[in-house]
């Protein structure tokens, strides 16, 4: 026995689990620096937006901002479809080979998809504006398909960078994207305050960080297989990958979608009850309550993920871990949250401008909603580890529909902005109060099976 087997034999730890101790040891650093990197890339990039969002906001207004924020909602509701969520599926296979044949695919797919949202505007884009009483973004209708396609690269680039583990690239284009894209828009503010120059240079937001993002894969260089492909075995072809990857078109893009209509619905909704002004003021008030909660939540969301997946197929009682870290985000999130139920209106019109008055008042209620939404993060990453997307599409139907009913009870009943938004709110506590409450309840359930099938397993035949 050599002197170094001895050593691990006194220890009374075999050599070899040691070796592997140490590289599992080395993978969670390499996952938690992995982390921390794009995380960092994506704090730093809303920093920015956040510190810009003063000038912006004194700039221009609650009416173009409301103008800017109807826009955006109607292209964030193509947006997850725009490639049918192809881009996701970058990431899984072997070889990178295949993955290149889904890079073709979804541009492919949505270039298609581009093309027919183009013409469909051009048709009937003044009816369809019209109809749903938007007429305000009109002369931007022909914005959308580039955003689109823009939005579709972007999701192309990104997840390739991922696969690739290329997260440096990810964290500094983020950084620089959003000062260069903030910088263009206080320019243009500058220069004319008015929506036309706010709602193009948002427009502009996808597409500029999408050439940023391939200039960087360029210079970058070509990335090398790390499955070789082996003799005989041809690439799989665009019409087989479809296949092989349907679920994604035909399950996650309708949850995205259902998902990102319920959020953006309330904008809408404003804009043609109410005007743009008040769309503006909710847009606002969405936005600086949203993107901090959501760079924490997708950091929990990062962290959590693999620890409760872990834990599942380790059969560790999961409903304790849920609650201990709901608890736990509910007591980080409960004094800032305070301070904008107590103080929003002063808060919003001494950091946005005077004239931000009432979306200070919006962020009263929106505040509570979102700090529901904060705490249920681990609940939410939860649902695939506990295989209930089934269950989460159902939800995400319930969800909508309680929205739907929120909005237009305040919007036609009440009449009143301010009753819109509190419904929302009202609706958005309970349906994710609801998601805390089902997740639980179901990560019990399990627990509750796996004893159950131990001691069938256990009793003499």
């Amino acid at each position: 026995m050599s002197s170094l087997d001895q050593t691990s034999g006194r220890q009374g730890v075999p050599l070899s689990q040691r070796l592997t101790a140490l590289r599992h040891g080395s993978l969670r650093s390499r996952l938690l620096r992995n982390i921390v990197t794009v995380v960092s890339g994506t704090a730093g990039a809303q920093a920015i937006t956040l510190a810009f969002m003063p000038v912006i906001t004194r700039l221009y207004g609650p009416e173009a901002y409301g103008v800017l924020g109807t826009f955006l909602s109607v292209t964030m509701m193509l947006i997850p479809v725009a490639a049918l969520t192809y881009p996701i599926a970058i990431v899984l296979p072997k070889r990178d080979d295949d993955a290149r044949g889904l890079v073709r695919l979804s541009l492919l797919v949505a270039t298609l998809l581009t093309l027919l949202v183009a013409a469909v505007l051009s048709l009937f884009g003044e009816r369809i504006a019209t109809r749903l009483e938007i007429g305000i973004i009109e002369p931007y209708l022909m914005l959308i398909p580039l955003v689109m396609f823009s939005a579709a690269a972007l999701e192309i680039c990104q997840q390739w960078l991922f696969r690739t583990q290329r997260f440096r690239i990810t964290a500094s284009v983020a950084v620089g994207h959003s000062m260069l894209f903030n910088t263009l828009r206080t320019i243009g503010g500058l220069v004319q305050s008015s929506a036309l120059v706010l709602v193009c240079t948002t427009a502009l937001q996808q597409t500029l960080h999408a050439a940023m993002l391939g200039l960087a894969l360029r210079r970058a260089g070509r990335h090398s297989d790390s499955q070789p492909q082996e003799t005989g075995n041809e690439p799989a072809r665009l019409g087989e990958l479809a296949r092989r990857h349907r679920d994604f078109p035909l399950y996650r893009a309708p949850v995205m979608l259902i998902n990102a209509t319920s959020q953006h619905l309330p904008t809408l909704v404003l804009a043609a009850y109410f005007g743009p002004a008040a769309a503006g003021f909710f847009a606002l008030c969405k936005q600086a309550l949203t993107m901090p909660t959501n760079m924490i939540g997708k950091s929990v969301a990062d962290v959590y993920y693999p620890r409760i997946s872990r834990a599942i197929h380790d059969r560790e009682p999961v409903a304790a871990m849920l609650l201990k870290a709901t608890a736990a985000l509910g007591l980080v999130g409960l004094v800032p949250f305070s301070v904008v139920v107590i103080f929003g209106p002063w808060l919003f019109s001494f950091v946005f401008g005077e004239q931000w008055h009432v979306a200070g008042e919006f962020a009263r209620w929106m505040a509570l909603a979102e700090y529901v939404v904060f705490i249920s993060r681990p609940c939410v990453v939860a649902v695939p580890a506990l295989s209930l997307q089934g269950r989460f599409l159902l939800f995400e139907v319930f969800s909508t529909s309680l929205r739907l009913v929120a909005l237009f009870g305040g919007a036609v009943v009440v009449g009143e902005a301010l009753a819109t938004v509190q419904a929302f709110a009202a609706a958005s506590m309970v349906i994710y109060s609801s998601l805390v409450v089902i997740v639980t309840i179901a990560a019990r359930r399990w627990y509750r099976r796996l004893g159950e099938s131990a001691s069938a397993d256990s009793q003499p035949v």
